[in-house]
């Protein structure tokens, strides 16, 4: 097994203890079976809570209480998602949108682009948050949102993060073209030539390919590799006193290993960022 150490430390004995940091997350999520109804956004701000809910958790002892409280944040996260993805792919249209326990709202999408809600970065993050709670119907609602649609949005990227998006589309597709796409966008990155394009994005698709692909990549050792290197990216792009909370559990990274857990293989990485529960899908 390959042990990776996380490198930030949050002190929570000299500085905000961990119940702190927990009790905000908690609180709100109590409050969602009467706040959701009030406004759609609520779908967005509510998804960030529950897995900002779930990364702080990490930290944890991680007992079945954790792990089901983790899991149970990241299942509600994914399904809110997906549906807010599907209410701004039809605007025109009502949606009557059911999530588990919680009450039925309807809302159109009229708007949502614009305000950019929607946006490749958390296409992606919504994606795996799909992938590790094994759901398969957001999984194909977020594969089947248009690429053109978040071009469309009020929050822009560069070309390597929509290209991220077709990607990963493509293998869930299963298109012929899935191989050159993904070359073409590690090449993309490459020619990018800034911090995020090589330390975050190319990390996925290293990742992604070993994952995917007979290339001679060790998927364990390039899981490991981009762990360790996506740390340090959050934690030197973060303001100072700003916490990389993202690091805590990199959900794209997560949902990968669970991809390679599912095709019946062993992932030898040990960290605190990837719950063994969560790459086995012990609670879900």
């Amino acid at each position: 097994m390959m042990k990776v150490e996380r490198k930030y430390d949050p002190e929570f004995s000299t500085c905000v203890p961990l119940l702190e940091w927990l009790e905000a997350p908690r609180r709100r999520i109590k409050k969602i079976p009467v706040n959701i109804v009030k406004s759609r956004d609520n779908l967005i701000r509510f998804s960030d809570t529950q897995i900002n809910l779930a990364r702080w958790l990490t930290w944890e002892q991680q007992t079945p209480g954790i792990a089901k409280e983790s899991s149970s944040a990241l299942v509600h996260a994914a399904k809110m998602l997906a549906a807010f993805h599907q209410i701004a792919q039809q605007p025109e249209l009502k949606h009557t949108i059911s999530i588990a326990e919680l009450p039925a709202v309807t809302w159109s999408g009229e708007g949502i682009l614009a305000s950019g809600l929607i946006n490749s970065a958390d296409w992606c993050e919504a994606y795996f948050c799909a992938v590790i709670t094994r759901d398969e119907a957001s999984m194909d609602t977020l594969a089947n949102f248009p690429v053109a649609l978040i071009k469309q949005s009020g929050t822009k990227a560069g070309p390597v993060s929509y290209l991220l998006v077709e990607v990963f589309q493509a293998y869930h597709h299963k298109k012929d073209n899935f191989p050159s796409l993904l070359q073409e966008t590690m090449s993309a990155a490459v020619a990018q030539n800034d911090d995020w394009a090589l330390g975050i994005a190319m990390g996925y698709l290293e990742t992604f390919a070993a994952l995917t692909t007979d290339i001679g990549f060790d998927f364990n050792e390039v899981l490991a590799k981009n762990l360790v290197h996506q740390e340090k990216y959050r934690m030197n792009a973060a303001d100072k006193d700003v916490v990389p909370v993202a690091s805590f559990l990199p959900i794209e990274l997560l949902g990968m290993a669970c991809m390679w857990h599912d095709k019946g293989n062993t992932v030898t990485v040990e960290s605190d960022s990837l719950p063994r529960f969560l790459i086995e899908g012990t609670y879900l």
